[in-house]
Parts: structure tokens; sequence; C-alpha cells
């Protein structure tokens, strides 16, 4: 089953290859059972592991993810990967920083995520039965905070 164009490269990729590596097809399970505030943050944190001249290995990856995961619960930890991964990449513009080895950046920022009390607040999806129209799907649209 090809999936859509790789939005960076270009290049198609099928499901079936994602799938194939063991690591691969647990990082996409694992990603896969949060909302997706929190893996959109999850990937975003991956990125600043990755050199500018190699990738990131799938079985890396995991363990990075298992490793933040078990850190502190979703609602804790999703404001510290979205904080870390806006200040890293922010600092990345004015100099030529160097990809993270480690997690003590996430630690630090998560320790102080903690201490303000910044939890996350969950969005509320509106029940499927308000948007039946397409008027009413139009309406959702607009009332989305993109």
């Amino acid at each position: 089953m090809q999936l859509n164009r790789c939005p960076v490269c270009h290049s198609r990729i099928g499901l079936e290859q994602l799938v194939q590596d063991d690591a691969g097809r647990e990082l996409l399970a694992l990603l896969a059972a949060h909302d997706a505030d929190t893996a959109t943050a999850l990937v975003g944190y991956l990125g600043l592991f990755r050199s500018g001249s190699r990738d990131l290995a799938m079985d890396r990856a995991l363990r990075l993810v298992k490793e933040a995961l078990a850190l502190a619960e979703p609602d804790w930890l999703t404001p510290a990967l979205q904080d870390t991964v806006e200040s890293i990449r922010a600092k990345r513009q004015n100099t030529d920083a160097k990809a993270l080895t480690n997690h003590n950046y996430l630690k630090r920022v998560l320790e102080s995520v903690i201490s303000s009390g910044t939890q996350r607040v969950r969005y509320q999806r509106p029940a499927a039965a308000d948007y039946q129209t397409t008027a009413a799907s139009m309406q959702r649209l607009t009332d989305t905070s993109w």
C-alpha cells in the first residue's frame, strides 16, 4: 500500500516498508497509542537527536521514546517535550548546536514544568453527532486553531 509522498524529500514510501523493521513497527505502535499532541512532541524531540549528516536509526529512536515516556506521565511530559523542542530549535537558529546525546535537557525542563504546575490541558473533541452536516463540518474547520 503506497502512502503519499514524503513532505520533506518527496519520495514514495509504502506502509509495508515502514512496518518491516521490528523497531520501526514498535515505534509506530507506541506513537499511535498516544494522543496527537504527545506523539507530535515525541517525534519533534526525536529530531533533536539526529545529526545533520546521519539519519536516526529506528532502534535508537525506539529506545529514546521509551526512555522519554518513562520520565513522567504524558500530562507533564508533553509540555516539557514541546518546550524542549522549541528551545533547542531556537538555539540552533542562532548557533551551530550539536545533536542531543541524552535526556538531561528534557529532565531539567520537566522539573521546571512540574514545579510550575504547567500540566497539559487536553483538548476535548465535540461529539461526532455535532458535525453531521457539511455546514457544521465547515464550521468545525473554521473553529480549529491551526
